[in-house]
């Protein structure tokens, strides 16, 4: 289904209306892109992060998970992994940095799944946390130079838990960060706060550029979670429109269709409820419609390829219905309204992926 991927940006979602001109037969397809050319992640590693770990909130992985026995550092190291198993093949640069002491793990290098797990895997989960004070704007300040040295966007993903006792404050350090190197970086946060004091410490990192997406650490053990973090924070979906095919006696030209395409309103996993977020994109599209009386409109849902047939095919009509309700309750008329679930069968990306499955959790919207 856009986390350069920001929070508080939401995607910047808008429906796409795509014109099928009578002149030229232009196919689309869409890519996925990296929303930065580096990915920087920075690893609270001090004594605090040794320390129990806040209740997860999924109970997704909670059989393998005690909180009283792993520290956050060791929830920490799981959440990369999944992190890192998620990425999808897109060309960009990688490192692995901590602080608290600051350290290189990975020195930024074209991503390879392999290499970013080795660097995981060296992160220690298990140590003495007795005078292992938290240094966070003097990690910065180091962090800073390896910044420097990268070119065209940078985002930093800072895994925290907001404790900051020794050094340099950050968030001057964040904001000189920011008027160093403009739209050219964005820092974003896993957030391991507990106390009041750490949250609002995160909270004041965020609020610093909209550019930023915060999410608590726990919550990414559940799939669906860190699938939208995935995509805001580290991959966008472009159309490529194919070059036009030359007929050398045109057939007469077809009738102009126009198609809305809600490639960035998607579903959870099994869910049918619209999401909050999407609401605005689809009072958008109640509009459109309403402009182009007489117009019949068809909702065709869809869904990834994970169940049985049978089931999502109910699951699909499910989703194209939540969308005809909405519009009939932004006034467009029931009558002109028909729907149609094609479950599995049409799917627009790559089913074996994470992010293929998640973008084919869809509906679109058309006229005839």
């Amino acid at each position: 289904m856009n986390k350069r991927f920001s929070k508080l940006v939401l995607f910047s979602l808008t429906a796409l209306l795509a014109l099928l001109l009578a002149t030229s037969a232009m196919a689309q397809t869409e890519r996925i892109v990296p929303r930065a050319e580096n990915f920087l992640f920075f690893v609270d590693h001090s004594g605090s992060m040794a320390m129990s770990a806040p209740n997860e909130t999924s109970n997704s992985l909670a059989p393998r998970h005690d909180p009283n026995k792993l520290g956050k550092i060791g929830y920490v190291k799981e959440i990369l992994r999944a992190i890192n198993n998620d990425i999808p093949n897109m060309p960009f640069n990688a490192g692995l940095y901590t602080y608290g002491p600051f350290q290189e793990y990975i020195a930024p290098a074209p991503y390879a799944q392999g290499r970013l797990d080795q660097g995981i895997d060296r992160l220690q989960d298990r140590y003495d946390i007795f005078g292992r004070l938290t240094p966070m704007g003097l990690g910065l300040q180091s962090l800073d130079t390896v910044v420097s040295g990268l070119s065209d966007r940078r985002a930093v993903i800072m895994v925290t838990d907001g404790e900051s006792n020794l050094g340099a404050d950050p968030l001057p350090v964040i904001e000189n960060m920011y008027a160093k190197y403009g739209n050219n970086i964005c820092f974003h946060v896993i957030s391991f706060a507990q106390t009041p004091a750490e949250v609002a410490q995160v909270q004041q990192i965020a609020a610093i550029n909209p550019c930023s997406v915060t999410v608590d650490g726990m919550d990414l053990l559940d799939d669906a979670r860190r699938d939208d973090f995935m995509r805001r924070v580290f991959y966008d979906t472009e159309i490529i429109p194919a070059a036009p095919v030359v007929e050398p006696e045109p057939a007469p030209a077809p009738p102009v269709e126009e198609v809305i395409v809600f490639r960035n309103v998607n579903f959870d996993f099994d869910r049918s409820e619209i999401r909050p977020e999407f609401v605005p994109v689809l009072r958008e599209a109640a509009e459109i419609i309403q402009t182009r009386p007489g117009r019949m409109v068809f909702v065709d849902g869809h869904t990834c390829n994970i169940g049985p047939a049978e089931y999502n095919m109910g699951l699909s009509q499910r989703r194209a219905a939540s969308v005809r309700d909405f519009l009939v309750n932004e006034g467009v008329a029931a009558e002109r309204i028909q729907t149609q679930g094609f479950g599995l069968t049409a799917p627009r990306f790559d089913n074996n992926t994470r992010e293929g499955r998640s973008l084919n959790r869809r509906v679109e919207i058309r006229f005839e």
